[in-house]
């Protein structure tokens, strides 16, 4: 006997689908109107996704999906090997480059590198996987900010997170990858290119990052697009 599915859980998902598609939070009759339901309905839905964690509600009670996703999302990325994925590119990536290459994603407040390939030089950035790196100061954090929803960089100026100002921002998309130039040598060197899915979100991050005193930004962050480009293909984006 087959089992099926159900529709009252189908329909309460929807509402996120919905509230995800739009830039920026929805009031309730907002979301009645796409959704082309009765509005009490409507409303128990946005209160179960609410006690779920899935929602929260604006200081002016319109409804957003709260960060709970983006835990969700770094998982899936896990879960679908993305690590083991992306070794024969950050190995062709090394090759060209000379430098040490990651692939990172959002993970909370933070870029986290899911998967590394050193340089083979003798003096090379040391980034371990697992390695988290502020959203402010790095270049995989500014790719995962600028090329990120309107509504997520506001949330994250409301909770104080740091992040690079719009201008800083606006330069990233319009160069199509970040730079992190730091004075400090203790400090590396790095550009790094957003990877895209179907729908265009930015879901992760290929960087190239190398000791401040050889690395070459304006070599190196060509290739890291080039790669980037050929990662999102795996996703569907051509």
């Amino acid at each position: 006997m087959a089992v099926r599915s159900l529709s009252s859980t189908l329909k309460t998902l929807a509402v996120c689908d919905v509230i995800a598609a739009s830039p920026k939070p929805m009031r309730l009759m907002e979301v009645v109107k796409v959704i082309g339901d009765q509005r009490a309905a409507v409303y128990q839905r946005l209160r179960t996704l609410m006690e779920a964690g899935l929602l929260e509600q604006t200081a002016d009670g319109a409804y957003r999906l709260a960060l709970r996703f983006q835990f969700y999302a770094v998982r899936a990325l896990e879960q679908a090997n993305l690590g083991e994925r992306t070794t024969e590119l950050l190995q062709a990536v090394v090759e060209e480059s000379d430098e040490t290459a990651t692939i990172s994603v959002l993970d909370g407040y933070h870029a986290v590198i899911i998967n590394r390939v050193e340089s083979r030089q003798v003096l090379r950035a040391d980034l371990r996987v697992g390695a988290r790196m502020a959203l402010g100061g790095s270049a995989s954090g500014a790719v995962l900010v600028a090329f990120g929803s309107t509504e997520m960089r506001d949330r994250l100026r409301e909770q104080g997170i740091e992040l690079p100002d719009d201008d800083a921002l606006a330069e990233v998309r319009a160069r199509g990858y970040a730079i992190f130039a730091p004075v400090d040598p203790q400090f590396v060197a790095a550009v790094a290119a957003p990877v895209f899915d179907a729908a265009t979100q930015c879901i992760a991050v290929v960087a190239i990052s190398g000791p401040t005193t050889r690395f070459d930004h304006a070599r190196c962050g060509p290739i890291a697009v080039a790669a980037a480009r050929r990662f999102s293909a795996q996703f569907g984006n051509v």
